[in-house]
């Protein structure tokens, strides 16, 4: 499908010890969501590998990417830069890999949710949130995460609603639509 160690090495060559692990950790866990709701176990590792490909790039290189492909000047404003990586990541994993849409998809979709995700990009996105040992609750997240996605889904954004809100931080409007439509499913 697609060359591990040449994606190792470039994850390895682009992003801090910390987010290299990290992308590893997710790849693992994606490949374990995979086989439990019998998906494509290599494919799964792939999307969880990459899912941060461009998290660590400059502001440059990221103004590089927007004006390249045309993408939203907005993304470049303050209150988007932990979000942009995941945009720019969807490109760069077709740039460089020719990686099809559904990875390509899932990481678009790994930070903010999307009601258009597939079961890879539901499984990238909360392999995210459960591949990382600072994430509140983790073991509630895991746990639902072996038994039903959606639920999984639904429950770490509400409880993250109720954390954004006691900082006076909204939740990203397609996070919210998302919310809605899981709650109305």
């Amino acid at each position: 499908m697609y060359d591990i160690n040449k994606i190792k090495q470039y994850l390895k060559e682009n992003l801090s010890e910390y987010r290299y692990n990290h992308s590893l950790l997710v790849a693992e866990e994606a490949k374990l969501l995979a086989k439990n709701y019998n998906y494509d176990e290599e494919k799964a590792y792939i999307a969880g590998l990459v899912h941060d490909i461009a998290k660590e790039y400059s502001s440059e290189v990221n103004k590089e990417y927007i004006d390249k492909y045309n993408l939203s000047k907005d993304l470049l404003k303050e209150e988007n830069k932990k979000i942009i990586h995941a945009d720019i990541g969807s490109i760069v994993v077709k740039e460089l890999y020719n990686m099809d849409e559904d990875i390509s998809n899932a990481v678009l979709y790994h930070t903010l949710g999307n009601i258009n995700m597939d079961i890879l990009a539901k499984i990238v996105f909360i392999a995210d949130k459960i591949g990382r040992e600072n994430t509140p609750n983790i073991d509630k997240y895991r746990k639902l995460a072996y038994k039903d996605l959606d639920l999984a889904i639904k429950t770490y954004l509400e409880d993250g609603k109720e954390i954004l809100a006691s900082r006076n931080i909204k939740q990203h409007k397609n996070t919210i639509e998302l919310l809605d439509y899981l709650n109305n499913k």
